[in-house]
């Protein structure tokens, strides 16, 4: 079984239950991972938010340095995580290899990025007076990744999140869980509790992830296990939601202590491996729901379409 990452440590867990890891292609199991519940995720997020004091501290310089490390170990371990991801996802090798790639430039972007992004001077009234505009980070970003793209879509929350501060708890797709345990080995050389990985569904361990009042940032890819996410505390936070075909998101998140912002993708790339997944699951259907306004504490619905695996995809739009 392999062992979520909690506070640089490899764990299994308080609870003991697991999740089975099939191969798509021949639907055997492949490898188990820990089933988080509620206390799993608490601790990973109490790790995150007790190194964020010290990780918002450390000099963008050597942020920078240690995001490019990152980037570093991730291009030395292309095969054998291409190799992985093809095993748990069921993509093509060369697509994996590619997505390591790009991965890695991911890092090495937001490690520069972050070098020199820390705030602006702006003109003042008086010239006896220097205005500034200071950029902090917010402390604990709860990154929800769904199957299709692993670690790229890893990359995309934990690489910019790093770079200004912030600490992370990762909460991968409990069909590909495998690839994002196995950056542990990345992330390893950062301080205990920056990043944090733990695996569950997404009615357990991202329900519990997103109830959690420590986590000010909410990172959340489009998984068909995201429908119902309840996100109700009571405090502003930031919501990003990158919504793709098989995904049901606004009809019940309640928008009223949050600060939100949605990208909502059509893109080929995307709903073309969603469909291949399909293809090897033909007893389920892709579902998605079409929102097209939005406004208040929720949204109204204006449609509700089904479509069999393998044929054309909805546009998923607010």
């Amino acid at each position: 079984m392999q062992e979520m990452w909690v506070d640089g440590k490899r764990t299994a867990g308080a609870s003991g239950r697991t999740i089975a890891v099939h191969d798509p292609a021949t639907e055997e199991i492949i490898d188990l991972v820990p089933a988080a519940g509620q206390e799993e995720v608490a601790a990973a997020v109490g790790a995150a938010s007790a190194a964020f004091a010290e990780w918002r501290r450390v000099p963008a310089g050597t942020r920078a340095e240690l995001l490019h490390e990152v980037a570093v170990r991730l291009t030395a371990r292309t095969e054998a995580l291409a190799e992985l991801l093809t095993r748990e996802g069921g993509k093509p090798l060369v697509e994996n290899r590619d997505e390591m790639g790009w991965s890695a430039a991911c890092f090495r972007f937001y490690a520069e990025l972050g070098r020199a992004a820390r705030g602006r001077v702006i003109p003042s009234v008086e010239s006896s007076q220097l205005n500034l505009v200071l950029k902090e980070p917010y402390g604990v970003v709860g990154a929800i990744v769904p199957w299709n793209y692993p670690i790229l879509l890893m990359a995309w929350k934990v690489a910019p999140a790093l770079a200004a501060g912030n600490t992370v708890v990762i909460k991968p797709s409990e069909m590909t869980p495998l690839s994002t345990l196995a950056c542990a080995e990345i992330f390893e050389h950062l301080p205990p509790g920056v990043v944090n990985i733990v695996t569950g569904t997404g009615a357990e361990a991202g329900e519990a992830l997103v109830q959690d009042a420590r986590v000010r940032v909410h990172n959340v890819a489009g998984n068909p296990g995201y429908k119902r996410l309840r996100i109700r505390q009571p405090v502003k936070k930031i919501l990003s939601f990158i919504v793709a075909a098989n995904t049901i998101l606004c009809r019940r998140v309640s928008l009223q202590h949050y600060h939100w912002e949605a990208m909502f993708v059509n893109s080929p790339a995307c709903l073309a491996v969603c469909w291949k997944r399909s293809l090897t699951q033909p007893h389920q259907q892709m579902r998605l729901r079409v929102c097209t306004t939005c406004y208040g504490n929720g949204c109204r619905r204006s449609g509700d379409t089904s479509r069999a695996a393998g044929s054309t995809a909805t546009m998923a739009c607010l």
